[in-house]
């Protein structure tokens, strides 16, 4: 059955704005190191948040927990594990109702031929519904602490940390539809232009001699309108 003919095309598309915001810290064992156990409450002891920055048009900070991150509803297990991490966040410092946005976290490794620590994710800062009020994503055990301040692995390096967050939001979807363009029919004339093919001898790549007479064709039409020609053709014989 033939598949029915797309009469229109709908394509939707969103503009973006694209960015990166930077925090150096030159006193990382000057941070607090008491572990966040968060019910809602922002202004822990443990908490360590960056100036405000711009980027992706609109405005930005980092907060970093050295002692790690925990919420009240995790386990004793998932506590106990997160008090070995470092959490790092991005929090969303602008008035967007919804903003759409894709992120990456990256500490940046400060000896040289070393690999940075990065992790990504899509979310949504603004206001979700009337009772929920998205300003802060990121990962509450991004790396373990020892591996983070081991100087030898070069994410601490003389007490300095580079924190780098690529930041991509995303405006509006826009659709348009428009008529879907003619699918293309070629015309019903194989027959005259084979025959035009054959008397103007384009793209032969053989030719038949009858007597004196010299006569181009072309292999493919010969092989698929004769058995002879396949046979012969197939062979070995040249």
């Amino acid at each position: 059955m033939a598949a029915a003919p797309v009469e229109s095309v709908c394509k939707t598309k969103a503009t973006s704005k694209t960015g990166a915001i930077e925090w150096q810290i030159d006193a990382w064992s000057a941070l607090p190191d008491e572990h966040v156990v968060d019910g809602g409450l922002s202004d822990q002891v443990g908490r360590t948040k960056s100036e405000t920055m711009q980027a992706a048009g609109d405005k930005w900070s980092i907060e970093v927990n050295r002692g790690g991150y925990s919420n009240d509803e995790n386990t004793e297990e998932v506590v106990e594990r997160n008090k070995k991490h470092v959490a790092i966040f991005l929090i969303y410092e602008g008035d967007s109702e919804a903003l759409r946005t894709k992120y990456s976290i990256t500490l940046v490794n400060q000896l040289p031929d070393r690999e940075d620590d990065t992790g990504n994710s899509s979310v949504t800062f603004g206001q979700f519904d009337s009772d929920t009020f998205g300003k802060q994503f990121g990962w509450s055990a991004f790396i373990k602490r020892s591996d983070l301040e081991d100087e030898s692995n070069g994410w601490k390096v003389n007490d300095r940390v580079i924190i780098r967050i690529a930041i991509t939001t995303f405006g509006d979807l826009e659709s348009t539809v428009a008529a879907a363009a003619p699918a293309f029919t070629p015309p019903n004339t194989v027959t005259a232009d084979l025959k035009s093919l054959l008397a103007s001898g384009r793209a032969s790549d053989i030719a038949l001699y009858c007597g004196p007479r010299e006569f181009n064709a072309h292999r493919s039409i010969l092989r698929a309108r004769s058995p002879y020609f396949e046979g012969l053709f197939s062979s070995s014989m040249r």
